[in-house]
């Protein structure tokens, strides 16, 4: 089991914690957190893209020549896929669904591997819980960068989410909040730093340790 520092709003060290072995020491499979990926980017998608079919086309049904004699194509009305700004032949269906699911196994593996990756590059940073009052995203800021997380895109997890330090870091360019209830393989993969609290390192264990 893997022993990382805890750091203060300062950037000391105020003391350490072990990280769970089953979420930060796990084989890595790139299948897993590829396939994670795709069905997450597959499931932001709208779904509304539409083409008009030849039924739809605003356009006289008339036969627009003999079918024979011309020299010309044997086609039928001007709404024929044949002529510009005609119906398309095949349509998309409307609206359409991009929906996918991974098996919970399967899930679980991607995340223990996305974890367990930015552990293996030393990407992880835990920090003391942060007690804020009110918002202030400047303070939040220089907690960061006392932290060695001040650029880059950063992967923020909670053990849950505190209003105040949600409001403190969601304005910040390339911050990312999240909590351990919720976050996803996309996000951590998707940012370069993870930076825990030392309530959401117990709380990833018994939420994706089980």
């Amino acid at each position: 089991m893997a022993s990382v520092d805890i750091l203060s709003a300062e950037g000391q060290k105020s003391g350490s914690v072990d990280l769970p072995a089953q979420l930060f020491e796990a084989e890595v499979s790139e299948q897993a957190i590829h396939s994670a990926v795709v069905v997450y980017q597959a499931n932001q998608r709208q779904g509304n893209a539409s083409a008009k079919g030849r039924s739809e086309v605003a356009y006289s049904k008339r036969k627009h020549h003999r079918q024979k004699g011309t020299g010309g194509a044997r086609r039928g009305t001007v709404g024929s896929p044949l002529l510009r700004g005609g119906g398309a032949a095949f349509s998309l269906p409307k609206p359409r669904s991009y929906y996918s699911r991974l098996p919970r196994s399967l899930r679980k593996r991607a995340i223990t591997s996305a974890l367990s990756h930015k552990a293996q590059e030393g990407k992880v940073i835990v920090i003391d819980n942060p007690q804020m009052s009110e918002p202030n995203t400047k303070s939040f800021a220089a907690l960061l960068a006392a932290c060695g997380a001040g650029s880059g895109k950063v992967l923020f997890v909670q053990a849950t989410a505190d209003a105040a330090v949600v409001k403190s870091g969601r304005n910040i360019a390339g911050v990312t909040m999240s909590t351990a209830g919720t976050v996803g393989t996309y996000e951590i993969i998707a940012n370069e730093l993870l930076v825990l609290t030392s309530a959401s390192v117990e709380a990833l264990g018994q939420v994706h340790g089980g």
